[in-house]
């Protein structure tokens, strides 16, 4: 989502760095893109592996909260020398650790910041007790569509730091181009075009634990087995980064679907869905990515909670209840030419002018050079 950014920039004469945090989070950073200066906020990963969470929704111990605050006094001596001479700092988040603090520091030194939204924003449960995001005090907010700013309209963001921008990631995203790499993930699991099951962590979100979410989809499952038997259809479950698949594998193992489903932890997710004749998701930006496939869209609810984010309620998905899953899953097979029209109209208020995005954050970021 950077990348494209920077690219247009440097383009214009900007001189732009990129700050990798991926070694904060466990995950090594990759290669420098091509033409462009990338820095690691670490210069080594101590952690190696993805810290997995059961939630967010409790205040951080007193020996996380320390161990947070020697990481970014760390950080901020490290990133001192390339922060000083900087003009505009840009973002994916204002509301996690490390970026909070790096934000302050910001403050401090007057130095003004731009928040690129990284994915679909609803409102989070009450249990949650994280910062709102984009209530950093972002110069700029550049939100992905009307859909988006309405929200952070709703959340208190002043209407006049906000900047429909578009998602540069998804700029030049043509899911044609992954129709061939579909089909060879096909040819090696040897199996039909599957439904793909594209998990993310809801617990971090505040939705329960991850206990909760492992009874939700096996659940579903439960109810589904009959139909996939059927249709001799299978499963595939696409893990986040931050779930173990090993885990997941486990869990499903025990469900009456069990040999209609498999886990694939490393195959790109673009291939799945190009392989995929339909997905579900739980609370994912990947609904998102499977309708630009042009994908018949399912969306689990979660317990105690409405459809999250709008994808049900603008009728771009199909709902799929507990007690109802199996009449879902036949109405998200059997018709989905119905949602087609609405699936296109609801990508265009979530993904503003698609192909132009990164040019509007460029020209988001460069407008804060008139007003210093």
């Amino acid at each position: 989502m950077m990348v494209p950014v920077a690219r247009v920039l440097g383009q214009r004469g900007v001189s732009c760095e990129l700050i990798s945090l991926a070694e904060v989070r466990g995950i090594d950073s990759p290669p420098a893109p091509e033409g462009l200066v990338m820095r690691r906020a670490l210069p080594v990963n101590f952690r190696r592996k993805v810290a997995l969470t059961s939630g967010q929704t409790e205040r951080p111990s007193a020996k996380r909260r320390l161990a947070q605050r020697v990481i970014s006094l760390g950080l901020s001596a490290r990133l001192w020398p390339i922060l000083r001479r900087t003009d505009v700092v840009v973002v994916p988040n204002d509301a996690v650790f490390p970026y909070q603090e790096l934000i302050q520091d910001l403050r401090r030194r007057g130095t003004p910041f731009v928040l690129m939204q990284e994915g679909i924003r609803f409102p989070l449960p009450n249990a949650y007790s994280g910062p709102a995001y984009a209530r950093g005090g972002a110069a700029a907010v550049c939100a992905w569509g009307e859909g988006s700013a309405e929200h952070f309209v709703s959340e208190g963001v002043p209407a006049d730091s906000i900047v429909v921008t578009g998602a540069p990631r998804f700029d030049s995203l043509e899911p044609d181009a992954w129709r061939t790499k579909g089909k060879a993930l096909l040819d090696r699991l040897a199996m039909p075009a599957p439904i793909a099951l594209i998990m993310n962590p809801i617990e971090i979100q505040g939705f329960g634990t991850r206990d909760d979410k492992h009874a939700l989809v096996k659940r579903f499952l439960d109810e589904i087995a009959d139909v996939l038997e059927e249709r001799q259809l299978p499963l595939v479950v696409k893990s986040h980064a931050h779930e173990d698949p090993i885990e997941l594998a486990r869990v499903f193992a025990e469900s009456r679907a069990a040999r209609w489903v498999k886990v694939l932890p490393e195959a790109p997710l673009f291939e799945v869905l190009a392989a995929a004749r339909a997905a579900i998701i739980l609370t994912s930006t990947v609904g998102l990515e499977a309708l630009l496939f042009r994908l018949p869209l399912g969306m689990l609810e979660l317990p105690g909670h409405p459809f999250v984010f709008e994808y049900v309620q603008r009728d771009a998905a199909v709902g799929i209840r507990a007690g109802h899953a199996r009449a879902a899953l036949t109405e998200l097979l059997d018709h989905a030419a119905a949602r087609e029209a609405a699936g296109a109209a609801f990508v265009a208020r979530h993904f503003h002018d698609r192909g132009r995005a990164a040019t509007h954050v460029a020209d988001a970021i460069t407008g804060l050079f008139d007003r210093r």
